[in-house]
């Protein structure tokens, strides 16, 4: 696959994604409204390689931007959501269209370009809830997730297994745990560094102190992705991506 749209491409993930397929010389579209994206995160890529590097600036609920992105790509990598896991911060309405809206109207244009023939999805561990299972299997069920954001996902990967045997592409579908690396901008460690920055001599802690976390590079984050890629056989893949714990 040499032409490739990456929405959320402006995103934390998405611009770790875009600098290892710049590398790998394709020609990439992102997709981005930049609603938690920064233009700092791919700045290097519009200036070094301009002819390889195309940003889009728009809404993945909007069909007019997405069948504009979709024009001549061969694969889809979707990252672009809502960010926001902790529930008291998340705005449910916004939560709808951005997670799964988005995927049903990036879906239904891709039905209608063959040429789009294999989507990639950033899914993630949170549709697990509360296993009992740990470390916990892909084919663990029933999936019970406990906040806003891992039933969207969950619902979106459902909505993209079902177009994908119905209309014959290719998905994998990625359930990653807590990825932390540069650029990143939320999340624990992202809390923890700005709560050290206001006060370097107490660390405020949530919880009872003995919770534990997963959390995964963003080097070894993008080789899984490209791995899994190279690697799926069946028509919709989904893997773990993270630590055993």
């Amino acid at each position: 696959m040499s032409k490739i749209l990456v929405t959320g491409g402006a995103g934390f993930i998405g611009s770790h994604l875009c600098d290892r397929l710049a590398e790998h010389n394709c020609e990439i579209t992102i997709l981005d409204n930049f609603s938690s994206g920064s233009t700092e995160n791919i700045q290097h890529l519009l200036k070094q390689t301009p002819r390889k590097v195309k940003l889009l600036k728009g809404d993945c609920t909007n069909p007019t931007y997405v069948q504009k992105a979709l024009k001549n790509v061969e694969a889809v990598f979707h990252l672009a959501a809502n960010p926001e896991v902790r529930l008291e911060l998340s705005d449910h309405q916004t939560c709808f269209r951005q997670n799964i809206y988005a995927i049903y109207t990036l879906l239904q244009q891709l039905k209608n370009n063959p040429k789009n023939h294999t989507i990639i999805f950033a899914s993630t561990s949170t549709v697990y809830g509360e296993p009992e299972t740990i470390p916990t299997p892909e084919n663990y069920a029933p999936l019970k997730p406990i906040n806003l954001y891992g039933a969207s996902k969950l619902a979106s990967e459902a909505l993209i297994s079902a177009y994908a045997h119905i209309y014959n592409f290719k998905a994998v579908i990625y359930r990653l745990a807590n990825t932390v690396g540069p650029r990143n901008k939320h999340d624990v460690i992202h809390d923890f560094i700005q709560k050290l920055h206001k006060n370097p001599k107490q660390l405020e802690i949530l919880g009872d102190g003995t919770q534990t976390k997963s959390y995964l590079y963003i080097s070894d984050c993008i080789e899984a992705i490209l791995l899994g890629l190279e690697k799926s056989e069946k028509h919709v893949e989904i893997y773990n991506v993270g630590s055993e714990d």
